[in-house]
């Protein structure tokens, strides 16, 4: 029954708020939302100057802050709008007043400001006022960051105008969409799992909490930003940010803060638009069809001056992509040769007339749309000087035709496809309060409720997998995806943050709360429609006749034929930090967090799973964990003008798990769906195929099966121990250089297992090896535990050198250049949503249940980044700026797998490959289409060093990289104004994609391996005889000598691997 938690969601909260403001307490996944100043004010004799007043003016909106000094002549503005020009201005009667101007503040920033007032009478020479340099060289920085401001995102080069493309300027940070051309891809941080970052707009979650998009945002799986990107001011990537206001994420903190209005209304409307004739050739062929069109607007203004302000924006983007795949003797760049179109179109004409389903035909370039719709607004108060309200609202809709499969082993056609429609609203409710010269308080409200869902394209349908070749699992699809047939989503989630600060002398005392409450409907029912499968060289008169050779579906044991899995959690946090500036250039900070996780809701109890597995239960889930994260950072400015500084500290941070991860136990205990699974080889014969979606019982009980998932009730979501340590120096006004170590040690990392399996001894070459009697055959898909191990680590050092924009040394420029080197290992990485495909998937050598330390699929190796942007003025009012961003990484890891099950744990994808050193070591089968000898193997093994290093052995896990990957973007923007009154203006852009490969079509080329792994040998069998694996080694494409090369083992990706252009224009007025 689904958990009632919104009634007492109210009354929770308010107590938890309540309680920030009385005692120590926490936040796991706060995001920055402000900035800040503090400082000093003395008397030329260096004494402290209380009571002194301190001003706060943001010129363009006339927001005013303010506050007094207290006895020891420091004082503390907290948050601030970020941006500026700011102006601060202290007076104290008998002094004259004094000022410091055209201060911008950066997202998160704490800007040191000192005074030195003289009386009236002395002249303003003899008066001193100090500043730190920036929010590089900032007394509040501790851990490597990257902060994007307005004038970068107005400026670098983008198409997609995503978040990636901006947080990508993080040294430690790179995007995850290589080799998945339709999807916006995740962005990967500290070597971490994408979905281990915690993203925040305006300080309220903006992450996909569920977990299942690649970009961890809502509307992912519809190719949708979770922002327009106009309605944002500043990025900030985080890495170990030791505030411990910051948390919920072992990767990095990217938090987002939007525009605002001000007192001068402000305009513009925008379009973007590309087609292929903007996008080059590959391999001399063009680029199917396409379009995309991106529009929108944004306004800002008062609404009363100085006090009220909105702003509001709108956008719509339209985008229609081939999915392209030829046959033999196509133009397409990405061809297949285990089918002809006769074949396919028997295939259709089958369907048609034996089932009256029609799946469409086959179509080497298949266009797929996707619709696109955001609007945000936002509305500013400025109560008083001391208190200040924001209240916003972001809307996103969208929808994008996806589903079928089609690559080198696969051809799926139109009836496989659905669409993906997602819907998600966010409203945050801010109060920024100063409650006299020595506290402030900021409380924080936020809703987001999302709705996701899968519709068909086309008529419902089985899926039915058609495999009438020679290959090993070669086939033509029809019908509804297995995975899609039921699968919709509803998430809603309610925030609630209080922050209380408290100013004491050289201390600055933090307490606060952050709570978060989750409410999850998922449906998702694999093969609800059923899944068939229809092989071997008779496999189309089989399809005909409906005699299949495996059948496979999910029949619900409740009421409801497609139950859905709802349920809720509670997530409390709770801190403390002291922030001791033990000097003017010297301060530490101590903060402690206690997070604890609470679910209420428990999945169903199975008694018979209960007695095959004692002391387990399907109705245990982990509630009540409390999980410690204690930190220190640190900052020491090396001179008095903070030229060089040092920091860092060292602590750990506590993340958020992808809750499909947990919500894979209440969709699988074994008492909601019978799971079947019948083919001859499992001692079944399947049912006739009819073609009806209703699932077919199949007399037997064994055959009945049932999949469990289960949750370690000591588990514990990610934790990990970071470690820091920079070295910041200002080489000249502006640039500045920097040095920097990272060290993570996971202290909770992600472990499955699967219990039902039973081993029974050794293979010849050290594998654990399973007994085909699996601990209850009625569990036999089965049993997978999410545990915990703290196994694994990640090491970065950093070399970065930054020009802001202005300042005396060309002012009009700024840019970066920075290399990072990176070592990360993991126990499993969790690419996936399911708990079956997050165990089967993760590639081992010995022992599935205990798989080891190994190389991260998110490990690059090396990463080079360069970004410098220059404005030409011409005139007052005619500009052009050049924008260019370069990166050159290496190709990431992958490893060499067998196809076929090695350890004989019912997986045929996750055995690492044993590398026969000598002929002795295996018997490779050459009676076979493509099969290849030793000798073959052994000069193709001789040229990769991530195999030749294991001839004897089993190989590594990521033993190998792809190829490195090097792209040059650019952007050019002109700007002209418009005559007429007032200030308008009008730019015209062109970003210029991957530049490299315009000016020769071998450059720019990304080249990867599906899924991070090669099937390099099929495994048959070990030979009774000898104990030695029976292999296959199959043909693969030779060069022009008739040899093998590794280059044969990547796939090209058909939209990166091309330059590309788009043209835009702006008005603003």
């Amino acid at each position: 029954m689904k958990y009632n938690l919104f009634p007492r969601t109210a009354a929770i909260a308010a107590l938890a708020a309540l309680g920030g403001l009385v005692a120590p307490s926490g936040t796991l996944a706060q995001g920055v939302t402000s900035a800040a100043v503090n400082g000093r004010v003395a008397g030329q004799d260096l004494a402290p100057l209380a009571s002194a007043v301190v001003s706060a003016v943001h010129g363009p909106s006339g927001t005013s802050y303010s506050t007094i000094t207290r006895a020891d002549g420091r004082f503390n503005i907290p948050g601030m709008r970020v941006g500026g020009p700011y102006t601060i201005t202290v007076s104290l009667i008998g002094f004259g007043d004094e000022s410091a101007e055209a201060l911008v503040l950066a997202l998160g920033e704490n800007r040191r400001v000192d005074f030195v007032l003289g009386v009236e009478a002395v002249a303003v020479g003899e008066i001193t006022v100090t500043a730190e340099r920036g929010a590089i060289l900032s007394s509040g920085r501790t851990g490597p960051q990257q902060t994007v401001t307005t004038r970068e995102i107005e400026s670098l080069p983008t198409i997609a105008r995503s978040i990636q493309d901006f947080a990508r300027l993080t040294p430690q940070a790179l995007g995850t969409n290589i080799g998945s051309s339709e999807n916006i891809g995740g962005i990967s941080i500290g070597g971490k799992n994408n979905r281990f970052n915690n993203i925040s707009v305006d300080g309220a979650i903006l992450n996909d909490v569920f977990g299942l998009p690649a970009s961890g945002t809502p509307g992912g799986q519809a190719n949708s930003q979770p922002i327009s990107l106009d309605a944002v001011q500043e990025f900030q990537v985080a890495i170990a940010p030791f505030d411990v206001r910051q948390g919920g994420f072992t990767g990095g903190s990217i938090n987002v803060v939007t525009r605002s209005g001000t007192n001068d209304f402000d305009a513009s409307g925008y379009a973007f638009g590309r087609n292929q004739g903007f996008t080059g050739n590959l391999d001399d062929n063009p680029l199917s069809d396409f379009s995309e069109l991106q529009a929108g607007f944004r306004a800002g203004g008062p609404i009363q001056r100085d006090r009220i302000h909105f702003f509001t924006s709108g956008e719509i983007k339209q985008t229609s992509r081939p999915l392209a795949l030829g046959l033999v003797g196509s133009s397409q760049t990405n061809t297949i040769d285990f089918i002809d179109a006769g074949t396919i179109n028997e295939i259709v004409d089958i369907a048609n007339s034996v089932y009256n389903y029609d799946p469409g035909r086959f179509e080497e370039s298949l266009q797929r749309e996707t619709d696109d719709f955001k609007f945000f607004t936002r509305l500013d108060f400025n109560l008083s000087d001391s208190n200040h309200l924001i209240v916003r609202h972001n809307h996103v809709n969208a929808n994008s035709q996806r589903g079928i499969s089609r690559h080198a082993g696969e051809v799926g056609l139109p009836g496989q496809g659905y669409t993906f429609d997602a819907v998600s609203n966010s409203t945050v409710i801010q109060l920024d309060s100063r409650l006299g010269a020595a506290a402030a308080n900021m409380f924080r409200v936020s809703y987001q409720r999302q709705r996701d869902k899968r519709t068909p394209d086309l008529a419902i349908f089985p899926e039915v997998d058609i495999e009438p070749f020679d290959g090993e699992s070669e086939s033509v699809t029809i019908g509804i995806e297995r995975f899609s047939q039921q699968n919709a989503l509803d998430q809603d989630v309610f925030e609630i943050t209080n922050d209380l600060t408290l100013f004491r002398g050289d201390h600055t005392l933090t307490f606060g709360t952050h709570n978060e409450f989750y409410s999850f409907s998922n449906l998702f029912i694999q093969d609800a429609f059923g899944q068939w499968e229809f092989d071997g060289e008779n496999a189309l008169d089989n399809f005909r006749n409906g005699m299949a050779t495996r059948y496979r579906a999910s029949i619900s044991r409740l009421a409801d034929p497609y139950p859905r899995a709802e349920w809720a959690a509670m997530q409390f946090g709770f801190y403390a930090q002291d922030q001791i500036d033990l000097s003017d250039r010297f301060n530490v900070s101590l903060g402690l967090r206690a997070d604890i996780m609470a679910m209420p809701d428990a999945p169903l109890e199975n008694p018979s799973f209960a007695t095959a597995f004692p002391g387990r239960h399907t109705s245990d889930v982990p509630s009540g964990n409390v999980m410690w994260s204690p930190r220190l950072g640190f900052n020491a400015a090396l001179d008095e003008d903070r030229r060089t500084q040092i920091r860092g500290g060292t602590g750990i941070f506590t993340g958020r798990n992808p809750f499909v991860w947990i919500s894979n136990q209440y969709s699988n205990t074994g008492m909601d769906f019978i799971r079947i699974d019948c083919a001859p080889w499992r001692g079944c014969t399947p049912p006739p195929f009819t073609g009806d979606p209703t699932p077919v019982p199949v007399p037997g009980a064994e055959i009945a099966t049932t999949e469990v998932n289960l949750t370690d009730t000591n588990f514990k979501f990610p934790q990990a121990w970071r470690t820091t340590v920079g070295i910041d120096r200002e080489l000249r006004d502006g640039v500045v250089l920097t040095v920097e170590g990272i060290y993570t040690k996971n202290v909770n990392d992600i472990l499955y297992q699967d219990l039902s399996i039973r081993p029974e001894g050794r293979t010849s070459d050290g594998r654990v090896l399973f007994s085909n009697d699996p601990v209850d055959r009625e569990f036999s898909p089965g049993v997978f535990l999410l545990g915990n191990t703290n196994q694994g680590r990640q090491v970065q050092f950093t070399t970065q050198l930054q020009k802001r924009f202005g300042g005396d040394f060309l002012p009009n420029m700024f840019g970066s250049l920075a290399y990072t080197w990176t070592d990360a290992t993991d126990v499993n990485s969790g690419q996936s949503s399911r708990a079956i495909s997050n165990f089967q998937y993760n590639e081992i050598g010995v022992d599935p249940n205990n798989p080891g330390e190994g190389t991260a699929d998110f490990e690059i190796k090396h990463r080079i980044i360069a970004s410098l942007s220059q404005r030409i003025a011409w005139s007052d009012d005619v500009g052009t700026t050049i924008t260019a961003f370069y990166e050159a990484r290496a190709g990431r890891p992958f490893s060499w797998t067998y196809f076929g099950d090695a350890n004989n744990d019912g997986r045929r994808f996750n055995d690492l490959a044993f590398v026969p050193g000598d002929a002795d070591d295996a018997i490779f089968e050459t009676d076979c289409r493509g099969c290849m000898d030793f000798a073959a193997w052994d000069a193709f093994v001789s040229d990769i060093p991530g195999l030749d290093e294991y001839r004897g052995g089993i190989v590594g896990r990521n033993s190998s990289r792809e190829p490195w990957v090097r792209s040059l973007d650019l952007r050019i923007a002109q700007d002209v104004p418009l005559p007429g009154p007032g200030s308008r203006n009008i730019q015209v852009t062109l970003d210029f994609i991957n530049v490299g490969n315009f000016l020769n079509s071998e450059w720019g080329r990304q080249r990867y391996t599906n899924f991070g792994t090669s099937t390099i040998l099929s495994f048959r069998r070990y030979d009774s005889d000898t104990g030695v694996p029976v292999v296959r080694f199959t043909q693969r494409d030779t060069d022009e000598s008739g040899g093998l090369g590794i280059d044969d083992v990547y796939q090209i990706d058909n939209i990166l691997s091309r330059w590309a252009l788009q043209l835009g224009a702006r008005i603003s007025f």
